[in-house]
């Protein structure tokens, strides 16, 4: 049984709060869903619904909708990109992965470790990972559920010192990778195409919130630090100055892309337009 206040699940809980982001940098949040980073300036998504996510997209600061393979940003326009609990739902690890070091000049990324897949596997994962001195071995799943034996027996729902061992120790079934300027990185089976993930999906809402929702200790001090993040915040962030065609990547005409983005929602910008305003 989990206990919710043990001193692994606080630490862990608070993990995100110790990362190495300067009080100046500028930050991006990548697929963060309902629950983007306090400190995060801008954050990209691709799915307005709740494709890969249980819970409605969040978008209470700058919301860029696009493809995290094809980022609608200049090279090196972010000091900081928070990538969590993202890779594991791509198919194309490598355009992934080359896009955040174009994009940005340091940053975090976590995912669940081949270990946490294999005990309780995700239908939306397509990645099993691990980090071996600080080199990403990533390995493409064949289905969702690849190892017919492991993933069947269901350890952690069925037997009750495996679930307490499993969810009171999350450090143990997680990979931390923090890179600065350069990723290491091997996929052991790049020849696979695992694109069944494309008819993958839980569910088709298409609500937007700007409010993270939630009445637990750990969404309400989420909406805390978010106030004071924001509020430390010396300058708005414009979007215009670092946007770029997601083609190309070359800067965008400012009295074009006013013309054609009509914003979908407040602050959030579709990519449809951004790739019809490429010079």
């Amino acid at each position: 049984m989990q206990n919710k206040y043990s001193y692994n699940l606080i630490k862990w809980s608070l993990r995100k709060l110790k990362l190495p982001i300067k009080s100046n940098a500028l930050v991006l949040d990548v697929c963060s869903g309902s629950s983007p980073h306090p400190a995060a300036d801008v954050v990209l998504e691709k799915y307005v619904d709740t494709t890969h996510c249980y819970e409605p997209l969040v978008a209470d600061r700058p919301t860029v909708l696009a493809d995290a393979c094809k980022m609608p940003f200049m090279d090196k326009a972010f000091d900081y990109i928070i990538a969590s609990h993202v890779l594991e739902h791509i198919n194309t690890p490598e355009l992934f992965l080359k896009e955040l070091q174009r994009v940005g000049k340091a940053g975090y990324i976590e995912t669940p470790n081949a270990i946490f897949e294999g005990l309780v596997p995700y239908n939306v994962h397509v990645l099993e990972i691990m980090n071996s001195n600080n080199e990403l071995i990533i390995h493409k799943k064949s289905s969702p559920r690849p190892d017919n034996f492991i993933n069947n027996l269901e350890v952690v729902k069925q037997i009750p010192v495996w679930n307490k061992f499993f969810y009171n120790n999350p450090e143990l079934f997680q990979v931390r990778y923090f890179w600065n300027d350069k990723l290491n990185y091997k996929i052991v089976n790049p020849e696979l195409n695992p694109d069944w993930i494309n008819n993958i999906g839980i569910t088709t809402s298409d609500e937007i919130s700007t409010k993270c929702k939630g009445d637990n200790p750990r969404s309400l001090g989420l909406k805390l630090l978010r106030k004071i993040y924001k509020w430390r915040r010396r300058t708005e962030v414009n979007l215009l100055d670092i946007l770029s065609c997601p083609e190309c990547h070359s800067g965008l005409i400012k009295k074009i892309i006013i013309w054609y983005v009509k914003p979908v929602k407040r602050n959030i910008l579709p990519t449809h337009c951004l790739i019809l305003t490429g010079i």
